[in-house]
């Protein structure tokens, strides 16, 4: 078997499960440093980040490279915050696919989406008020001005 022989297709998934699993071993710095990285891809990608619904689009794009996709709906979106809702994540699939605890899950993931904000518009923050890995049926995550 050759490389050219695994279709894009596959190869992206087994890349984005390495990647994932990086994630979940990993600690605080790790993911704080990674959420950091976001901005090169942005400014490659040549992604907008001047407004608040600039950067949540282009975090649900880069995520989406990263992390691979989430199921997600904007509940709300204005001048100064977008609000949105995770109904999937693939990060907590690997922890529930690995048997791994979530414990240290909502440090991490908060860690590294309010790094990676910050990243690209420093002019705007992010957090969460519901998480699945916390027992929520989903994610609300907004994103605001500080």
């Amino acid at each position: 078997m050759e490389l050219e022989d695994i279709s894009a297709e596959v190869r992206w998934e087994l890349a984005t499960k390495t990647a994932q699993s990086l994630f979940v071993n990993y600690g605080l710095s790790f993911w704080t440093e990674g959420g950091k990285e976001v901005k090169y891809i942005a400014d490659f990608l040549n992604l907008p980040v001047t407004s608040t619904i600039e950067v949540s689009k282009s975090w649900k794009i880069i995520r989406s490279i990263l992390m691979g996709r989430c199921d997600h709906k904007t509940l709300e979106e204005a001048e100064d915050h977008v609000i949105d809702c995770f109904t999937s994540c693939p990060i907590l699939k690997i922890h529930e696919e690995t048997g791994t605890a979530t414990r240290n899950m909502p440090q991490l993931c908060q860690a590294h989406s309010k790094s990676a904000i910050d990243a690209l518009n420093p002019k705007y923050n992010q957090h969460f008020t519901k998480r699945m890995c916390k027992g929520d049926a989903y994610c609300e995550s907004i994103i605001e001005i500080k």
